[in-house]
């Protein structure tokens, strides 16, 4: 994941988690304290594309909520994954804060900030 030359502010990460889909598969939900910019949105669009056990993942945007969708159940560690490439992505960012620590809750893994 190489890094970007654009700079823009990022969103702080709020809080992560996992939930099941209907369909037999999982996402991945992240709740920002702000909507991410255009640019935000794209970096991260690029950087799942370069994620390990990401590339058929995609996100979904509605306001202050990212869901990364197209995740096969049997991913272990999605919310690690995803928060490695929120990291690279809060990195290419002017003044981006880190991405918070994943914390277990009886089969479902949360991120709070």
């Amino acid at each position: 994941m190489s890094a970007s030359h654009t700079s823009f502010k990022a969103p702080q990460v709020l809080r992560i988690e996992t939930m099941s889909l209907d369909l037999g598969e999982m996402a991945v939900v992240i709740e920002l304290d702000a909507a991410p910019s255009r640019a935000w949105a794209h970096a991260l669009d690029k950087a799942l594309l370069q994620g390990e056990g990401l590339e058929d993942a995609s996100a979904r945007f509605d306001g202050r909520f990212v869901y990364i969708i197209g995740l096969e159940p049997e991913l272990r560690g999605a919310v690690q994954r995803v928060s490695r490439v929120l990291a690279v992505v809060q990195g290419r960012a002017v003044q981006g804060p880190c991405v918070p620590a994943a914390v277990q809750h009886g089969g479902r893994q949360t991120v709070h900030a």
